[in-house]
């Protein structure tokens, strides 16, 4: 380990916990001696869209793009959904020859001009996670800044669960993120015009749909069953044409004005 770079951002995200100086030095921690080129931190939900809180040297429209648009795409997003999986998590673990043709690498991190990025997954609180990103626009990381990573996990781990516990589940960056970079959560409306074939009720389940609840998650809201949840998406389905979810995003997202 290389201590001599990590000993002073070590001791300032020790004194940040609990602060709202917290994120700030942490990010400076994880990437004291980690070469990158912008920073991104992202929360995500199971059962909710995720919110974008900061970034460093990165575009505010790609941020607006992110938040309109490919976070359906975000494979980090889809895993915390699907499996919540901590730790870290390089870019390379997505990144299969379908992946790299599809909307978040050659889209997204294309137009942002990042060639590789690894994530930091951090409990939460609740069933959220937070992201903090590397991203890199030239060169990909190495495996052994993985590993450097991996080895420091127990630590970055540490810290953040110490300032979940000082700021309890309902700090301020949850719902309302004001530093330099942050973003408000954004939930998808559908267009009176859109799907008009759709019932209210499905209508209702295609809104929670859109908004990132999982159908457990929907029956319970909707007061139903899961099987009658799936009843509604086949009918859904077959009323749009669409076999999929991403499917039904990609329909919603075509239809904004100046997709």
């Amino acid at each position: 380990m290389r201590m001599s770079t990590i000993w002073a951002p070590l001791a300032r995200a020790i004194a940040a916990t609990g602060t709202e100086r917290h994120v700030d030095c942490l990010i400076d921690l994880i990437g004291a001696d980690i070469a990158h080129d912008l920073v991104t931190v992202t929360r995500y939900s199971a059962t909710q869209t995720p919110e974008f809180i900061k970034h460093r040297r990165f575009s505010d429209e790609m941020v607006q793009r992110y938040l309109a648009s490919y976070y359906v795409f975000d494979p980090f997003y889809a895993s915390w959904r699907r499996e919540r999986r901590l730790g870290i998590m390089p870019l390379k673990r997505f990144a299969d020859d379908q992946a790299k043709r599809g909307q978040y690498i050659a889209g997204f991190l294309a137009q942002s001009e990042i060639c590789d990025e690894v994530g930091i997954m951090l409990a939460d609180g609740g069933d959220w996670c937070l992201g903090i990103f590397l991203d890199r626009s030239t060169s990909s990381f190495k495996d052994g800044e993985i590993d450097l990573l991996n080895e420091r996990l127990p630590v970055f781990e540490a810290l953040h669960e110490r300032d979940v516990m000082a700021r309890g589940s309902d700090f301020s960056r949850t719902s309302a993120p004001t530093s330099p970079g942050a973003s408000p959560r954004q939930q998808p409306s559908i267009p009176p015009s859109l799907w008009p074939e759709l019932s209210l009720r499905e209508r209702e389940l295609v809104q929670l749909i859109l908004a990132g609840h999982p159908t457990a998650n929907i029956a319970e809201r909707l007061g139903i069953t899961v099987g009658t949840v799936k009843n509604h998406r086949r009918r859904i389905y077959e009323k749009l044409d669409i076999t999929t979810e991403r499917e039904l995003f990609l329909q919603f997202f075509q239809h904004r004005p100046g997709a």
